[in-house]
């Protein structure tokens, strides 16, 4: 005999999903904690001459040597230098060669359902003029007090790449 199932125990056997969040300029953003290597303070750079803006230099974290982006001219957003708080997040190899992104400050982990996770639609002007260069806004998640921006890690040396092409 089949037992009856709750509507909320179906629920609860939804694919989970946690999200390293982060803020930039005022809004909330989040990758994908299984690429999350480490949140580290170091931000002494060393800087790549004829980069592209984006690169801030490379930084040495316990004697590996990691590219960092500065999120926000990534994402379009105004330089700041002077963001008290401002945090590394460094990828795992997986994503791809040794790198970080710099980033205004950390926020929570996020835990979401696959569900409450909507796929990228308008998001912000400002935002989607960057959404053809990568895929890197890979969904967005409505929480309780604000949204949450899914970033793909994987798409910003991709980015970077195409932006040598210039």
């Amino acid at each position: 005999m089949m037992e009856a199932v709750k509507s909320d125990e179906i629920f609860e056997t939804e694919r989970k999903r946690q999200f390293c969040s982060f803020w930039l300029s005022g809004r909330l953003f989040g990758v994908d904690i299984l690429d999350v290597k480490e949140i580290n303070s170091e931000i002494t750079f060393t800087p790549i001459f004829h980069a592209s803006k984006e690169v801030k230099g490379y930084v040495n974290i316990r004697g590996q040597i990691h590219l960092v982006i500065d999120l926000r001219l990534l994402l379009g957003f105004e330089r700041a230098d002077d963001v008290e708080g401002r945090r590394l997040i460094i990828f795992k190899t997986k994503v791809g060669e040794p790198f970080g992104v710099q980033v205004d400050r950390i926020g929570d982990v996020v835990e979401v359902t696959e569900g409450q996770i909507e796929q990228r639609t308008k998001v912000d002007d400002k935002l989607d003029r960057i959404v053809d260069s990568g895929d890197v806004i890979e969904g967005v998640c409505k929480l309780k007090d604000r949204l949450l921006v899914i970033l793909n890690a994987k798409s910003f040396l991709r980015i970077i790449e195409k932006g040598r092409g210039r």
